[in-house]
């Protein structure tokens, strides 16, 4: 049996289909999702020599791999009612997600620990 641990992380983020912002889980991204779930499994594996701040590194760079500086994943912030393009700044999913790697990491072990509990009990 295959484990689909239920990982999710909303940002904001740009839909180019529907043509309006919004709230983008970071784990639909299927690199993001598989590299985070393999950590956690080796974290979980050997916590002595995978520790918990090498996986917290591993999964922070593992979303920027994918989610910084790309275009499908950047919107444009700003004060209301903004008349000049220059004001905005552009953020991306991984500036949004960056101080949250620890809420990140420690909400991809409890997934992974519950997805490893229903494939046992079966």
């Amino acid at each position: 049996m295959e484990l689909k641990p239920n990982l999710k992380f909303y940002v904001l983020n740009w839909d180019h289909n529907q043509n309006k912002v919004v709230r983008f889980n970071i784990f639909n991204n299927i690199h993001v999702y598989e590299e985070t779930i393999k950590y956690v499994k080796k974290y979980l594996r050997n916590k002595k020599t995978f520790t918990y701040e090498h996986l917290k590194e591993e999964i922070r760079k593992t979303i920027q791999w994918q989610e910084w500086s790309r275009y499908e994943y950047e919107i444009s912030v700003g004060r209301p009612f903004c008349d000049n393009a220059d004001e905005l700044q552009k953020i991306d999913c991984y500036w949004q997600a960056e101080e949250n790697i620890e809420v990140i990491t420690d909400m991809a072990i409890k997934a992974v620990k519950q997805a490893m509990k229903e494939a046992k009990n079966g």
